[in-house]
């Protein structure tokens, strides 16, 4: 298990980062604009992702991993995916309303991509480094240009980022040996009806996080949109880290045992992250975003408490999907991004602030996670997940003495926390070794 996880968080870990940092230099090299127009793509790109794949690919990776059978399987998926894609071009249309809207012709080509059948059939460790191809080249590319003073930075991030998908696609289907270009069957649409409910869960989870980039923007200043964005993207990459690992052991977490594993290792990266930001805020702020957002605190601190909050019962959202209670998953993670969206929208009316984006991510997350515990949820899964929630918070006394003595400084910010992984670590290693 450790094995698959270490090489799974070199990947990602180092994508991730990059990905952070370069939005850090983009911040201190660019103006609000050039991160708003990049904040726009991204999240519109990634909405469109999350169109095609809808439900259809969440009942896929199940499909895919439970079966012997499964190139059938991954090739109606993909012709349904590649009809979906050449129907979203029409969207493009629109872009006399808003500029952006252009980006729906690249559907064809996000439809493509069949990464998730590396997670469903056992190769996470190569999808993880698909992943990381894709973030290395067009946010090294932001770096670069970000230096060179330029203005386009947002095309430039955009045509980096389709033309990596188009050569790591190419990749999946000669690993996977299936064929590199599916033809659109528009019969098997069918299949998104199948999956419905599944694929309000994909577009609802994307509404907790990064979407709501898609409605700030009528509500909020350029100078919102572009902090929110900065902050919003680290707190989806640490969701995406999450779910990348819970993708590993998908056709694992039928075992409760399994899930309690998982769960537990995503509380312990919860804790790092809102340890982090209330105990060390200004070295941890300062270290991935950068010292002119200082006087977001309250912002970045909140942000902190929604990821430790999703990290708490995450594996109960994998066991709904595969014990299929899809109707009442649907219900609460609809329910929860509908707070989410009106909470940002109401909260804009009393004041503009910063923070009231974070608020209402607070809020739907919270309800999201209720939510999860009553569909699927015991009290003896609670209690033992509080537990260790508790071992794990008593050695978060390490970095707090390192404050006490020594202030809010990087090098003892990173040392403190480097020592609470480090004894974290060799007290649960074993925990963590192998799967039961």
């Amino acid at each position: 298990m450790l094995k698959r996880i270490f090489y799974i968080a070199f990947y990602t870990g180092i994508g991730q980062l990059l990905s952070i940092f370069s939005l850090k230099y983009v911040g201190q090299h660019g103006t609000p604009e050039q991160l708003k127009s990049i904040a726009e793509a991204d999240s519109l790109i990634l909405f469109i992702i999350n169109i095609i794949g809808m439900g259809l690919q969440s009942a896929a990776m199940r499909n895919l991993a439970l079966t012997d059978d499964w190139k059938e399987e991954y090739h109606q998926t993909q012709s349904a995916r590649m009809a979906a894609g050449i129907l979203l071009t029409i969207a493009a249309g629109l872009f006399f309303l808003n500029p952006n809207y252009i980006l729906f012709i690249a559907a064809p080509l996000l439809a493509w991509n069949g990464d998730y059948a590396l997670y469903a059939r056992g190769f996470p460790v190569r999808g993880a480094a698909v992943a990381f191809i894709r973030l290395l080249i067009p946010f090294s590319l932001l770096i670069i240009f970000a230096d060179l003073n330029n203005s386009h930075l947002a095309l430039i991030y955009v045509i980096s980022l389709l033309a990596t998908y188009a050569v790591t696609n190419v990749y999946i289907s000669w690993f996977l040996g299936t064929p590199y270009f599916f033809m659109p069957r528009f019969a098997n649409l069918r299949l998104y009806i199948t999956s419905l409910p599944l694929g309000i869960v994909t577009l609802s989870l994307y509404f907790i996080g990064l979407g709501v980039i898609l409605v700030v923007p009528y509500f909020y200043s350029s100078a919102v949109v572009a902090t929110a964005f900065v902050g919003l993207k680290f707190y989806m990459i640490f969701k995406g880290v999450l779910r990348i690992i819970h993708q590993a052991f998908i056709k694992e977490m039928i075992d409760e045992n399994v899930c309690l594993k998982i769960d537990q290792l995503s509380i312990i990266l919860g804790i790092t992250y809102v340890g982090s930001i209330l105990i060390f805020p200004d070295s941890f702020i300062t270290l991935f975003f950068g010292k002119k957002y200082i006087g977001e605190k309250e912002f970045f601190t909140l942000l902190g408490i929604s990821a430790l909050i999703y990290s708490l019962f995450l594996s109960m959202a994998t066991k709904s999907m595969l014990s299929k209670k899809d109707t009442e998953y649907t219900r609460i993670t609809f329910g929860a991004a509908l707070v989410t969206i009106l909470s940002v929208i109401l909260l804009s009316f009393y004041n503009k602030a910063l923070i009231n984006i974070a608020v209402s991510l607070c809020l739907g997350e919270t309800i999201w996670t209720i939510g999860l515990i009553k569909i699927i949820g015991t009290k003896k899964q609670v209690k033992k997940r509080a537990i260790f929630i508790l071992q794990i918070i008593v050695v978060l006394l390490i970095p707090l003495i390192t404050k006490y003595f020594f202030t809010d400084k990087l090098f003892p910010y990173l040392v403190s926390f480097i020592l609470f992984i480090a004894i974290v670590s060799i007290f649960h290693f074993r925990r963590f070794k192998t799967l039961p």
